[in-house]
């Protein structure tokens, strides 16, 4: 069975380690509180006036984690610097959201067969005056096959030459898939860290000794002073000083896209830590790179600070059922709870904290964005259609129908017992915010919740104990518009476990073989019905062979999705940033291509904002 390759070592592998956290780039993950020195000549950026108070030759902006907590060894995702490495390492390719994975650092990617060829630019340095080659990217591609390589897709990897790999798959794949499975990945395992590493488990004999130099690697750090004294980043602006309030960066002056930007420092603020909102309205911000203003920030912000560019995302949340939970385990349970709460309160509580979104107006698990491409109207229209608002009157027949009454304006099971339903969520205003009015509609409609709030530091550890009823997370693996990055089986997808393991359902009680109704649309399954596997479809999607083949895996999953609704999606969040556009020249629509994932980060990265 083919699996969907991975940055990084199995998640089950993880788990055993006690180290999951999320994909790179989409949220928070552990701490272990870790503490680094402050960098030589560290502190804010120079100057004086413009609109940050750091002077106009400083772009402030917000991101991450304070530089004092993390680390930047990407196998080592305790503490490790998602959302900062974004902005210090090049990126290889990126997803577009009209499907598309286009180069990013790379000159160009093509497809032969099952082999995907990748030929890198010779201009580009790591920030110790290195040169920057496919070597350095080659090594973290086969430490990944290496780890677990029966278990790859991926037969081998290739260094041809100083600027040239190829990527061999162990079966044919659809092109966009093969450039998909590098998407959204960055050029981070610099040869001097990482290549006595690769040569160990090239010297592995079995899979114990490739065990033994992964739990190396999981033990192994590069703190935020390690990345400045050995010069490990490569991206345009390189780290120069950090404290816990605020990283300060420099331009690399070798930089090939050094001479497009007059801007010459950076200050980064942790969103994190900071109140990201007081600093914007008090005119401290030059940008946020990946946020829309709401409209009520729109009131409160100076009348310089604008939205530059809107993008429809790819990203979406959601709230997640543990079938292990017995009335979770019932469909009607699950369809009631769909019809008892107004998933458009939820998003306006969001909102006002400042989420820019609205509810999807079918549970298709996909951006209503690509249904057109993967699924078509027709197809769409067929399926079942939960109310977007609250429908009481449905959700109570929906409860008497699996047997519950209601006592005391509480449901109680066919037993006649009361029961209470844990709801886990992270601490960020906006998950609160949405889990409040869920938590509060739910107990209006008579089914008893309760919230259990995590830290962003601990939730990812805390959510895979899968000891709550129902969780928050948000629902995509990777940032594509692809049905490979929704129905990815992991938990930033749509987990439901490893069929291999033995047994019958995964970590969440979700059964690894099921039956649907044969007719798409139907609540109910007549006759035999049409029995599946969700999570070998979800395993074996990323490795379809053909663009139609994605489309017929894709519409099973959909309709699994919408007939057993394994999860409520409640937001389809919309992007884009928001900038100091009387200080800053910023690319907006049109100017350059934005649609992409942090369309303001990207501008930055590129060179492409500029003090006026």
């Amino acid at each position: 069975m083919a699996k969907e390759s991975s940055n990084r070592w199995s998640r089950r592998e993880f788990v055993k380690y006690g180290t999951v956290a999320g994909t790179a780039g989409l949220a928070g993950c552990f701490s272990d509180s870790e503490t680094t020195a402050t960098a030589e000549g560290g502190g804010g950026g120079g100057g004086s006036g413009g609109g940050s108070g750091s002077g106009e030759d400083t772009l402030d902006f917000p991101a991450g984690r304070p530089a004092t907590d993390v680390q930047f060894n990407r196998y080592s995702l305790g503490n490790y610097a998602h959302t900062l490495q974004d902005q210090l390492f090049e990126q290889v390719a990126r997803g577009y959201a009209d499907g598309s994975v286009r180069p990013d650092l790379l000159e160009e990617m093509s497809v032969d067969g099952k082999t995907l060829t990748l030929k890198f630019p010779k201009d580009f340095k790591w920030w110790n005056g290195d040169d920057l080659t496919a070597e350095d990217y080659y090594i973290g591609l086969e430490i990944d096959r290496l780890q677990q390589p029966e278990e790859s897709n991926i037969e081998s990897n290739t260094l041809v030459d100083d600027y040239t790999i190829e990527r061999t798959f162990k079966t044919a794949v659809a092109p966009n898939l093969m450039k998909a499975d590098v998407a959204e990945t960055f050029v981070n395992t610099p040869r001097s860290v990482y290549k006595e590493y690769l040569t160990k488990l090239q010297d592995a004999a079995d899979q114990s000794e490739r065990d033994s130099v992964t739990e190396e690697l999981l033990n192994m750090k590069i703190t935020t002073q390690q990345l400045i004294d050995d010069g490990l980043g490569n991206g345009l602006y390189k780290v120069t000083g950090f404290n816990s309030s605020e990283t300060t960066l420099e331009k690399f002056e070798d930089h090939p896209y050094a001479d497009r930007t007059n801007v010459p420092k950076v200050k980064i603020v942790p969103e994190t830590t900071a109140d990201v909102d007081s600093l914007a309205v008090n005119n401290k911000l030059d940008m946020n790179p990946d946020v829309l203003m709401s409209e009520s920030q729109k009131s409160t912000y100076p009348k310089n600070i604008q939205n530059v560019y809107r993008l429809n995302w790819f990203r979406m949340q959601k709230f997640t059922f543990n079938f292990k939970n017995e009335h979770l385990a019932k469909l009607p349970v699950r369809r009631a709870i769909a019809h008892a709460v107004d998933l458009e309160s939820m998003v306006a509580a969001m909102r006002q904290a400042g989420t820019v979104g609205k509810p999807p107006e079918t549970q298709t698990a996909l951006r209503s964005t690509i249904h057109d491409k993967y699924l078509g109207s027709s197809f769409v229209d067929k399926l079942i259609d939960y109310p977007t608002g609250k429908d009481t009157e449905g959700a109570a027949k929906l409860m008497e129908q699996a047997g519950y009454t209601k006592k005391n304006g509480a449901w109680v099971d066919p037993d006649g017992k009361k029961f209470t339903l844990t709801v886990l969520t992270q601490n960020k205003n906006t998950q609160v915010q949405a889990t409040k009015v869920f938590n509060d509609q739910l107990n209006s409609f008579g089914l008893q919740t309760k919230i259990s709030t995590v830290s962003s530091s601990d939730y990812y550890q805390r959510l895979q104990t899968y000891q709550a009823d129902i969780f928050w997370i948000w629902h995509v693996a990777k940032a594509l518009w692809h049905p490979s990055a929704y129905y990815s089986n992991n938990f930033y997808g749509i987990e439901v476990g490893d069929p291999s393991g033995g047994g019958e359902t995964g970590p969440t009680g979700k059964p690894f073989t099921t039956t649907i109704p044969s007719e798409v649309g139907a609540k109910e399954v007549q006759g035999s019905g049409t029995e599946i596997q969700p999570a070998t479809l979800m395993n074996e999607l990323p490795s379809s062979k053909s663009q139609q083949a994605v489309k017929e895996k894709t519409r099973t999953l959909v309709q699994w999705f919408n007939y057993a609704l394994p999860d409520l999606v409640f937001v389809e969040e919309d992007s884009g940033y928001w900038g100091d556009v009387e200080s800053f020249s910023m690319p907006t629509e049109g100017d350059k291509e934005l649609n992409t994932n942090r369309p303001g980060q990207f501008a930055f990265k590129n060179g492409w904002i500029s003090s006026k």
